[in-house]
Formats: structure tokens, sequence, C-alpha cells
């Protein structure tokens, strides 16, 4: 790149210079035989040298203090990968709901206009929950814990702080979305102790989303991103656990409980 603009430079001067340097022969000849041929003055020559030297400068000083941009418009607008991370839940007033853990899964997003991007998600969280038995003192509720294999599908609205490029390659944005999750894993033996009125069931339970990503763009086709986001979603009351002969006093059908999930998605772009 050095090389090209030292050659454009030189060969601009050179031009210049040959142009000064006919001009400068032809006011020397003017200059001989002015009193053979009054017609053109050297003032008017000169002012037609200056006339065509001058842009030529210009042009050479404008090029000189070109600034390359710190924005990169984005060429691509699809793009899908496979990504892992760590999700945390709390797990209510009794503590029986899901605890969190590995999350793995896969996203595929399209740019839709300006700053707008829409996503859908598909992931899996492996994790455990604890089995509580409602007829025990509390404190001593806890009888096992039962593995999770829980299931969410998302769809999200994705907002490109940057529009559609990036600056410096990283690409910050707000996420806003909602699915639906549930959980895949088998009844644990232990909880099959327990009278069915007494057993958590998750079921399907809607999700909320809102969070932060940034993208972090390798080349035109590849990336990597990563998410923090934080969840709202619904835990519903075995039976049990309302009942007031054992003492349950003001509680609710269902319950919202919070949720912290971090990932690293790697993006392949077309």
């Amino acid at each position: 790149m050095l090389s090209w603009m030292s050659k454009l430079k030189r060969s601009q001067f050179g031009g210049v210079t040959r142009a000064f340097k006919r001009f400068s022969q032809l006011l020397i000849n003017s200059t001989a035989g002015e009193e053979k041929s009054p017609s053109m003055p050297i003032f008017l020559r000169a002012l037609i040298l200056a006339h065509l030297i001058f842009p030529l400068l210009i042009k050479g000083e404008g090029e000189a203090q070109t600034v390359p941009s710190v924005y990169r418009f984005l060429e691509r607008a699809q793009e899908s990968g496979p990504f892992a991370g760590q999700v945390t839940f709390s797990t209510g007033r009794f503590g029986y709901g899901p605890k969190g853990g590995l999350l793995i899964g896969g996203r595929y997003g399209v740019h839709v206009s300006g700053p707008v991007s829409l996503e859908g998600v598909v992931g899996v969280v492996q994790g455990e929950r604890d089995i509580v038995s409602p007829g025990r003192d509390e404190g001593d509720r806890v009888i096992g814990s039962a593995d999770i294999m829980l299931a969410k599908v998302d769809a999200n609205l994705r907002f490109s702080l940057t529009g559609h490029r990036a600056w410096h390659g990283l690409s910050p944005s707000l996420i806003l979305g909602g699915g639906i999750a549930f959980d895949t894993a088998e009844q644990d033996p232990v909880e099959e102790t327990l009278d069915a009125a007494d057993r958590f069931e998750l079921g399907k339970t809607f999700v909320g989303s809102l969070g932060l990503s940034t993208h972090w763009y390798l080349s035109d086709q590849l990336a990597l991103r990563g998410d923090g986001l934080f969840s709202l979603s619904r835990l519903g009351t075995p039976p049990g656990f309302s009942d007031s002969a054992r003492g349950f006093e003001g509680v609710e059908k269902a319950e919202w409980v919070q949720g912290l999930s971090f990932s690293i998605t790697a993006l392949f772009r077309w």
C-alpha cells in the first residue's frame, strides 16, 4: 500500500514538474520575443500556468490527509452457529425448582432493517433440582435430587447499537425475547414415593428474556458472540404445598422465578 501511494505521489509530482518546465520555457521564449509578439503578455502566461498546477497540488494534499473509518459495514445478513454457557435459576419459595446447569444449543439470525435483527434459539439446560416433600418439617423437606433436561425454544429481537456495521470489529446489542421451556427428563424413582399431589412437575412454562450481547467479527464470514441474559419464568405450585392442614398459608398457585445465563456462540455468516 505504501509503495503504491509513493508511486502515485511521484507521478503527480512529476506531472507538475514537467508542466512547470514547459510553461517556464514558454515564458522565457515570450520574454525573448515580447517585442515581436506582444499579443500574449507574460502575466497571462503565468496565470495559465498557475491555473494548471494549483489543482494538482490541492489533489495531492487532500489524498495525503485521508483517514480510514473505524466503522465497517456488514455485507452479510444471515448467521448461525452453536453456543455453550452456564445458567442459574432461583428455585422458588420451597426450593423444588430447577437450579440451572450447563447450557448448550444453536441459534439462527437474520438482519431485517437498520439496527433490527430476528433470531431463533434452541437450547438445552442439563442440571438438577431438589426433591422436596411438603409432609416433612421445614428445614428437613429435601429428600433427594433429580436430574433435569430442560429444553428451551426462544424467538428474540436484537437491536444493534452500531446499526448494521461494526466499530473496530465489535457490535454490542440489546436482546428482547420470549419462549417456552419444558423438562424432558424422566421422573426420578425417589419422587415416585411421594403422593401425586406433592410432586413438582415443571410442565410447559413461558420464559421472557432481556439482556446484552456483543459480536466480535473475525472476518466477513466468521464471528464470536457473547450473551448475558436475565430471564423470568413461572413455577406451578403442587397442591400439597398449599394444604392449610400442614400449616401452609398464603401460597400462590404459581410464582415467578428469575434466571441468569452467560453463553459464547461461534457464528458462520453468509
